[in-house]
């Protein structure tokens, strides 16, 4: 599933997580694969598998 990298940083700016929206913005892709790009979600405390059941980005 696609999402734009600009959702991923605000859900990590909206969490409290500075740092890791600030890593997102420097190494993701405008377009963000939640599959191809799941290792580094994870490392960022994104739970990429939460988008696939249907619900939003879900912090880990």
């Amino acid at each position: 599933m696609n999402i734009d990298r600009s959702h991923v940083v605000q859900v990590l700016r909206t969490g409290g997580r500075v740092d890791a929206a600030r890593r997102a913005a420097d190494e993701l892709d405008v377009e963000v694969d939640t599959v191809r790009d799941a290792d580094l979600l994870r490392e960022l405390g994104i739970d990429p598998d939460s988008r696939a059941q249907g619900g939003g980005l879900a912090l880990h």
